[in-house]
């Protein structure tokens, strides 16, 4: 009789100790065969000219609203024109957009760069828009063609292909700017061409915090 207790007792105390293991906390089961987890988007910059024109040919150029002056020594002239130090080096900044706007007396161009550098740049009129490394001619809205060069610009990392400014942009706010298209980076160099009604005289200067390369291109007199 006692003996059939103590092997009642102790079957008791084996299921217990069953029970007590099944209690322990198990991971979180993984998606099944078939369905898959939810995936969170991480928030990216918002580019300058993601506007889509009317007829979704490409982006509208943002509008330009600086109303910084050079300093006095930039004068406006249809000669080509580059900084004291071109063609410069290398550096880190990456073209992220082009803006256009209209001011009294002329229509500005503007090239934004993320870095911290200051770009260096040379600007002339050309008979042809011909993009640098592979010899094709750009199909250029206007009569008259300024090339804009830029330097101290690097290769994107391919997180950051999306913010390249490239392609052709549309022109809203001018009458003489019919439209701007940036060939892209080339040997250390970002290309573009601006299309225009006509020859006019402009002016090149930059601007820091955020580097920006100003175009301002002299109206006539009405």
């Amino acid at each position: 009789m006692r003996r059939s207790v103590q092997v009642a007792t102790a079957v008791a105390g084996l299921a217990l100790l069953a029970a007590c293991a099944n209690t322990t906390d198990d991971p979180p089961a993984g998606p099944t065969e078939g369905t898959s987890a939810p995936v969170t988007e991480a928030p990216t910059d918002e580019p300058t000219t993601t506007s889509p024109t009317d007829d979704d040919d490409g982006p509208v150029a943002a509008p330009a609203e600086e109303t910084n002056e050079p300093a006095e020594d930039v004068t406006y002239s249809t000669e080509p024109q580059n900084d004291p130090d071109w063609p410069g080096s290398g550096g880190d900044l990456l073209p992220t957009g082009v803006r256009v706007g209209a001011h009294e007396g002329y229509e500005r161009v503007v090239f934004d760069f993320q870095g911290s550098e200051t770009p260096g740049w040379r600007v002339e009129y050309v008979d042809a828009a011909i993009e640098e490394g592979r010899g094709q001619e750009v199909d250029l809205d206007g009569d008259a063609i300024l090339q804009v060069i830029a330097t101290g610009v690097r290769y994107p990392e391919e997180a950051e292909t999306d913010l390249l400014a490239q392609g052709s942009f549309d022109t809203e706010q001018t009458d003489l700017v019919d439209e701007v298209f940036v060939t892209g980076i080339f040997e250390g160099q970002n290309q573009a061409f601006i299309g225009l009604d006509e020859q006019v005289p402009f002016r090149v200067f930059t601007l820091t915090d955020p580097s920006r390369l100003v175009v301002d291109l002299q109206l006539g007199e009405s």
